[in-house]
């Protein structure tokens, strides 16, 4: 009883397929007539054409209980055997790719979307939509970032992202993953998904009728016979709507004999009825609720655009096909409306057009009408229509300048010493490498190591305070001496370092070193020693400290205010800051 019931959902569902799609191909009759001499003569050879398909994608394709070969495209195959005189040999490969690489003549029931680019196609013999199936625990409005179950050697529908995809060989694994949790959703043709639903009598699957696509099964050739393709679509023509029911009917349900639309009605016509019933009903809510939810939707629209105006977001919708970017009216009051308003559109599209495959976000900087700069931050997604085609970007712009100005502050102060406002150790040694590894052969540049002389005596005898003041003092007098292009830090306590770019005399280096100690034991009546290195060509920054270190270490065994370093003759090893 239960078989017989389970038999009867089969057949019920396929047939309210059929009332609500169109067939595809015609009446039949004797055929000889319409065929060229040459497709006669190609019959008459007789030739067995290797037919093949993929296992796994029943009612189209599949093996029964006996091990032999069944679906509704093997059927459709007969038929055009019967009327052609065509001899098929039929075998059934796991996946698409075994398919491919085979011998085989013809592929049977491949719709256009598996089929590579140069395979010749017949006519369609059947169309189905592609219906989503998803794990009964998900949400069908949350399947964004959800696991997609797709079959090797089909294209992704748009939308899915191949990070997020696993592949299966056939619809049947693909479901069977559903089921089990491996995968979380994807969409198959209502004959395929229908039939293993209710044939492997799943219990954690859903089925949603949202079109995602519609599918055309048709007949393939892998060897571009021309000759061959005419004889299949000659016979395609004339086999009529009825006959491929029949056919789809008789696979789905199980039963040997033929049966035709008029049993069918004869003895579920109750049952068509009420399913037809229902599909009306649920088209008619269907259509209702569409009208609700736009209303919802201008409502919403009204909102969000009452609050833009009273937030910091500026909100846009740009048409794809008529490429008009629409923005809303507070856009004016700190853009205007002439020429700069036609400026920051400009930008926008061009930003919307190199995002739109990513659906990703951007920030984007504009002049505004007081003629400073703002940073905004651009958040969009995309409007599909029912082909899974891009229709509209909208989004909205957020001024994020007072954020991008407190980070570029709270970056600069982080690489700032925080008494001297020189840069930092770290920050010292990174420019520093830069410049290094940068250096050409014929650029001569300057490393200076500079170390406050009995410093520690101002710390012991005056206090911290005092010494910190000639620290800056020092750091002053550094800033004044060297160029703006000259990386200037204080990479220890009474320690500081200038690299100098690109040292054109080395008389005036000698001169700078000589005048910062006069200006210090001015200001402040202390002196420094100082140590120079000129980086080699294959220095590395340790290699220049280690050289401009060892300089100063000969300057602080000369005394106080002395100046040591590479520049100098042996017989003068030492410099008199004085």
């Amino acid at each position: 009883m239960k078989k017989h019931f389970k038999q009867n959902k089969i057949i019920i569902f396929l047939l309210c397929l059929f009332l609500l799609s169109p067939g595809l191909v015609q009446g039949a009759e004797d055929l000889a007539k319409y065929f060229s001499e040459a497709e006669r003569e190609y019959i008459r050879k007789n030739p067995v054409i290797k037919a093949a398909s993929i296992t796994g994608a029943a009612p189209l394709s599949f093996l029964d209980s006996k091990n032999q070969v069944q679906g509704i495209a093997k059927r459709v195959l007969d038929e055009v055997s019967s009327r052609t005189g065509l001899v098929f040999e039929y075998k059934l490969y796991d996946s698409v790719a075994e398919l491919l690489a085979s011998d085989a003549d013809i592929v049977y029931g491949i719709p256009e979307q598996y089929a590579p680019e140069d395979m010749k196609l017949s006519l369609p013999f059947l169309r189905t939509e592609a219906i989503l199936y998803l794990n009964s625990s998900l949400d069908v409005e949350h399947l964004d970032d959800k696991i997609y179950a797709a079959v090797e050697g089909s294209a992704l529908p748009v939308g899915i992202k191949e990070e997020n995809t696993i592949y299966f060989k056939t619809r049947e694994e693909s479901l069977n993953a559903v089921e089990k949790g491996i995968a979380d959703y994807g969409y198959g043709n209502a004959y395929s998904v229908g039939y293993y639903v209710l044939h492997n009598n799943y219990k954690n699957i859903l089925t949603i009728p949202q079109a995602k696509e519609s599918r055309e099964y048709s007949i393939g050739l892998l060897n571009g016979d021309e000759i061959l393709l005419g004889i299949i679509n000659m016979a395609l023509i004339f086999i009529d709507d009825t006959r491929i029911h029949t056919i789809v009917l008789d696979v789905a349900s199980g039963v040997e004999q033929k049966i035709t639309p008029g049993m069918i009605f004869e003895i579920y016509g109750i049952h068509i009825f009420m399913v037809s019933l229902l599909i009306i009903l649920v088209l008619l809510y269907s259509v209702v609720s569409n009208i609700k939810a736009k209303r919802v939707l201008k409502l919403q629209n009204k909102k969000y655009e009452v609050l833009s105006q009273i937030s910091n977001e500026y909100l846009f919708e740009y048409n794809l096909r008529t490429e008009e970017l629409k923005l809303s009216d507070k856009f004016n009051e700190i853009f205007g409306s002439g020429d700069e308003l036609e400026e920051v559109k400009g930008i926008l599209k061009s930003s919307l057009l190199e995002i739109i495959t990513e659906n990703n976000n951007a920030n984007l900087e504009f002049t505004l009408l007081n003629e400073e700069k703002g940073v905004f931050r651009v958040f969009s997604t995309r409007v599909f229509n029912e082909m899974g085609k891009i229709d509209f970007i909208i989004g909205k712009l957020i001024d994020i300048s007072e954020d991008v100005e407190e980070r570029e502050s709270l970056l600069l102060r982080s690489q700032l010493d925080g008494l001297t406002g020189l840069y930092n150790a770290s920050t010292s040694k990174e420019l520093i490498i830069e410049q290094i590894n940068a250096k050409p052969a014929n650029r001569r540049d300057a490393f200076v190591l500079i170390d406050c002389d009995d410093f520690k005596g101002i710390n012991d005898q005056q206090g911290h305070l005092a010494g910190d003041k000639v620290l800056k003092i020092l750091a002053n007098i550094l800033k004044k001496t060297f160029r703006n292009t000259d990386i200037i830090g204080r990479i220890g306590g009474d320690e500081f370092c200038v690299y100098l770019l690109d040292v054109s005399s080395l008389e005036t280096l000698k001169e700078k070193c000589r005048k910062i100690n006069k200006k210090l034991k001015k200001t402040a009546g202390i002196s420094v020693s100082i140590g120079v290195a000129l980086p080699g060509e294959k220095d590395t920054y340790e290699d220049v400290f280690k050289k401009a270190d060892q300089a100063l270490y000969a300057a602080k065994n000369k005394g106080k205010a002395q100046c040591a370093g590479a520049y100098q003759e042996d017989r003068d090893t030492a410099e008199n800051g004085n």
